[in-house]
């Protein structure tokens, strides 16, 4: 008999881990995080409610008080809402309820990777519908790609990773008339631009939208994500859920980031405006080729290798993500700071310059 450690499924080997690569860095522009904390109001209140909570008890097992608090901000009743461990929980949940083996997911590509890592985790068929640059979807594409052959999952992720656009809610009618099956909208990127897929959730049963607090909300720590759907989805995927996995810590910061979501998303306006600013700044890089965003992140392209690029980059202190084997000599860049994103459009100018 092998001493061997029991291997991994057949299918998961050749399927590599989701890693962003990582490097010691002054500014790190890499992964799309908030540039600041929360406020202080926040954070004041949230170590108040985190001593009073009782450890050796387990959370509510429904996270009720956020859901109502997340139900009342989007004008969606409690039992339409369900908040997990990050977006990526929610992706898996759905996949698992609705989609592993026999069954397919529609992918538009390029789009985010966990779409397409988890779907093959759990077992569904993936179906990838390649988009031409500038990566904008259409109607007639959509629902030509859902019609010929209808999936039981199709996301749409608007605004899109790692192109930065968001797309007209009209693909996503398109989707949903041209099949029985799911139609997953992640708007992990919503505040910043785009239209929301909550317009159509009172017309459609089969719509699912997610959001994120990693983002706008300057909480990527605490790992919140939460869907918005008809109550029967909602109830559908108790099924594949584990049961408290949403900790009383982590249910605790979203129901205060709720409670101070005025000066918690103040900084949104911020991001955008430093956005067109580094677009711009970015635009007068000689070679370099900018992408539009409705994100808090920048695509842009340039003359050389991107992994490359990448990694002088780095080696002068500044953390961009490289996107050059999805998009040919191409990077993606987070909205940082005026002074992160100043040093980071010097740094690539004099990088290029001497050449990368």
């Amino acid at each position: 008999m092998s001493d061997r450690p029991f291997e991994i499924r057949e299918d998961l080997r050749a399927i590599p881990a989701y890693r962003a690569p990582q490097a010691d860095a002054a500014i790190r522009l890499n992964t799309n995080e908030s540039p600041w904390p929360p406020p202080k109001e926040f954070a004041a209140e949230l170590a108040q409610r985190l001593r009073s909570i009782d450890l050796n008890r387990y959370p509510d097992r429904e996270a009720r008080a956020l859901r109502e608090g997340l139900g009342a901000r989007h004008g969606w009743p409690m039992s339409g809402t369900w908040a997990a461990n990050g977006s990526n929980e929610i992706i898996q949940t759905l996949l698992l309820t609705f989609g592993g083996p026999g069954r397919s997911v529609l992918l538009f590509e390029p789009t985010y990777a966990m779409h397409s890592h988890i779907a093959h985790v759990t077992l569904a068929t993936v179906v990838r519908k390649d988009i031409p640059e500038p990566w904008t979807l259409d109607v007639t594409t959509v629902y030509s790609a859902v019609s010929f052959d209808p999936p039981a999952l199709t996301f749409i992720c608007s605004p899109n990773n790692p192109t930065g656009n968001a797309h007209p809610l009209s693909v996503v009618e398109a989707a949903l008339e041209a099949g029985p099956g799911l139609v997953v909208v992640d708007e992990a990127y919503g505040e910043f631009g785009g239209e929301s897929a909550r317009a159509l959730l009172d017309k459609y049963e089969r719509l699912v939208v997610i959001r994120s607090f990693s983002k706008s909300w300057r909480l990527a720590g605490a790992r919140i994500g939460y869907m918005l759907a008809h109550p029967w989805l909602i109830d559908a995927i108790q099924v594949a859920r584990l049961p408290y996995h949403l900790s009383a810590l982590t249910q605790a910061a979203g129901e205060v980031a709720l409670k101070h979501a005025q000066v918690v998303l103040d900084g949104v306006a911020e991001i955008v405006a430093e956005r067109d600013r580094l677009s711009k700044e970015l635009e007068r890089v000689p070679g370099v080729e900018v992408f539009h965003s409705d994100a808090n992140f920048i695509l842009f392209r340039t003359p050389v290798d991107g992994s490359s690029l990448w990694k002088q980059l780095a080696d002068n202190g500044v953390l961009v993500r490289d996107f050059s084997q999805v998009i040919p000599r191409a990077l993606r860049v987070t909205v940082g700071t005026g002074n992160q994103n100043a040093d980071f459009v010097e740094t690539l100018r004099s990088v290029l310059a001497h050449g990368a």
